[in-house]
């Protein structure tokens, strides 16, 4: 059997924000397709516990010295740090290699801060034929300069450098590379690359009928907005900007509902606001929900709102809520990967705090939308099993060339 090895920075058994989901996907695609997997995970020990873990992962201590840069201690960095500990036999190295499989055709380096960790497994004289893939999320040094600007975080041109020297070496040496937006894919060409294979983010399908009394009692009987998202930076720090400081073009019969990890970062971050009273009144806060509750609630909703300014590689709820059928109101780097639906009739690109105001009172108003044969044909192609059908083949072929060498 076809055997192929996962590293990642995060334990993914529960899957909740978008690298874990789409981690998940990407196992068990492969699972489908005739691979025998593996998963190990080297996690920040503080992070995950009990079920949230796989049976192979490796914890990164809290007190662990790879928890500086050279000394310095850093926000916001620990998945390099990982990476760090991970490859290193003073670290996690050991512990990983006493939890690899007797025999490993592909290593599949989802995001590049397990890449040198891949490297030393293939080095190791069993594995010298494996296949090595780099799976990219984001162009990950512009992300990380990005985030640390915004919490000014000062001194950090190393770091940045040390992460894109990292990034490009993933890119140009691995033996398959996938990215999730065309624009990532051509900037990883332009450092040399060839060929980056597509490998968009997608959906898992919901049951879109399901309604129970429970949620019926909870949600306003107004159509309302519903913004999903996890405690990932880019998902709140532009919120009041996007707003305009301000959810008053909410009705006072409707709500502005929020679900995930992101929901306790809003509260604070509207509080900020003079206009604070007005946005409490207009929020409902939901939390983070089990599947089934969170599938409810998705389809209650008249409006997705997507108030992303920054970020990278693309959004997973974007493709949600595309897929949801209904109307969709997001700012232009919510819709990074998915252009091709910005011009439908129930999508509205915001640039503007009164685009918001104007599209909000619009969608609230209108009837939820029909879609049309075509639109319902499109749709299809969000799903998980859709897009990484590309990478999986890619993967595959690869194979075939290693065991006919």
């Amino acid at each position: 059997m076809k055997n192929i090895l996962f590293l990642s920075t995060y334990s993914f058994a529960k899957p909740r924000h978008g690298g874990q989901i789409r981690l998940h996907q990407l196992v068990k695609k492969f699972k489908e397709n005739g691979w025998k997997t593996r998963s190990i995970a080297v996690y920040e020990q503080e992070s995950f516990i009990g079920d949230e873990l796989g049976t192979f992962d490796v914890p990164f201590p809290v007190d662990s010295s790879f928890r500086l840069f050279k000394g310095r201690n850093i926000p916001l960095i620990n998945d390099l740090l990982t990476g760090y500990y991970a490859a290193s036999e003073t670290g996690g190295f050991n512990k990983i290699v006493s939890n690899l499989p007797e025999k490993i055709d592909v290593i599949y380096v989802e995001q590049c801060w397990m890449w040198e960790t891949a490297i030393k497994i293939r080095n190791i004289p069993k594995f010298n034929k494996s296949v090595i893939v780099f799976g990219s999320q984001n162009i990950e040094y512009l992300l990380k300069e990005d985030i640390l600007q915004q919490y000014d975080v000062k001194d950090t041109d190393e770091v940045i450098n040390v992460i894109k020297a990292l990034e490009i070496n993933a890119t140009l040496g691995a033996d398959v590379v996938a990215a999730v937006t065309k624009n990532d894919a051509e900037l990883m060409m332009s450092w040399g690359r060839e060929e980056v294979i597509l490998a968009p983010n997608g959906i898992e399908p919901w049951e879109q009928k399901a309604l129970t009394d429970k949620w019926s009692e909870k949600l306003p009987k107004s159509p309302w907005m519903l913004y999903i998202a996890s405690a990932h930076p880019p998902n709140f720090t532009s919120f009041n900007k996007i707003i305009g400081d301000t959810l008053a073009c909410i009705p006072p019969d409707s709500k502005l509902v929020i679900a995930g990890s992101v929901c306790e970062h809003i509260y604070r971050e509207i509080l900020k606001s003079k206009w604070a009273n007005i946005n409490v009144s207009r929020l409902e806060l939901l939390y983070v929900l089990d599947d089934e509750d969170l599938a409810e609630v998705k389809n209650r909703a008249h409006v997705y709102f997507l108030p992303i300014e920054h970020g990278g590689g693309s959004n997973l709820k974007t493709a949600e809520a595309l897929y949801s059928g209904k109307y969709v109101i997001g700012t232009k780097s919510a819709f990074r990967g998915f252009e091709n639906y910005i011009n439908c009739a129930r999508v509205s690109l915001i640039t503007s705090p009164q685009e918001f105001f104007s599209a909000t009172r619009k969608a609230l108003l209108s009837p939820i939308p029909e879609l049309t044969e075509s639109e319902l044909h499109d749709i299809q192609g969000l799903t998980w099993g859709r897009t990484l059908e590309s990478i999986c083949l890619k993967v595959s072929e690869a194979y075939e060339v290693l065991i006919n060498e």
